[in-house]
């Protein structure tokens, strides 16, 4: 949690580069800024002090430290499109550094299905993905995974992790285990 000097230093910072602000500006930054540690906010100040021409809104100093969700979203759309090329639909994916993406991926029908759009449907769908993901992102409550088509088919078939680990050597999702290494925890193997 931030101190309130902290925000008192960075806001007289503030003042002695772009002139006296009111107190009422001053008691919004009190409240506005308690999310944040004190390096965040130091740091966004000093950016903006580099770049800015006025005194910042809460919103610059905000989006500075969070960062522009459209350039996320850019990054994000990247992340999608190498996890297509990496994963495939076979597999089950997460999206760890930008869970946002599960929520539109599922709005989309899914992993396996987002997996089979030609190239004249990315196009589009990047266009409305850059749109949507800053709100998904605000939504939260996002899927920790994507199931794979190898997942989705074996609980079809009424497959649970047990059953592939002992039969097939391998997970639900597909992934292959090393059955060595199972056996010994079973006390099969020595």
């Amino acid at each position: 949690m931030i101190k309130k000097e902290t925000i008192r230093d960075c806001f007289e910072l503030l003042e002695a580069d772009y002139g006296k602000q009111s107190n009422q500006k001053r008691e919004l930054w009190g409240k506005m800024f308690k999310k944040y540690i004190d390096k965040q906010l130091i740091s966004a100040v000093g950016e903006f002090l580099r770049v800015g021409k006025f005194f910042p809104r809460v919103s610059d100093i905000i989006e500075t430290i969070e960062g522009n969700l459209i350039d996320e979203a850019e990054l994000a759309w990247s992340c999608l499109i190498d996890k297509i090329d990496d994963k495939g639909h076979y597999e089950s994916v997460s999206f760890l550094e930008y869970p946002a993406i599960g929520t539109i991926v599922e709005r989309w029908g899914g992993w396996s299905r987002v997996c089979d759009m030609n190239y004249k449907e990315e196009k589009w769908k990047r266009i409305e993905f850059i749109k949507i993901y800053p709100i998904m992102k605000r939504r939260g409550n996002h899927p920790k995974e994507l199931a794979g088509q190898f997942e989705i088919d074996n609980s079809n078939k009424g497959y649970n992790d047990k059953t592939m680990l002992g039969i097939y050597g391998r997970q639900l999702s597909g992934k292959k285990v090393n059955r060595k290494l199972i056996e010994r925890k079973k006390g099969v193997m020595k």
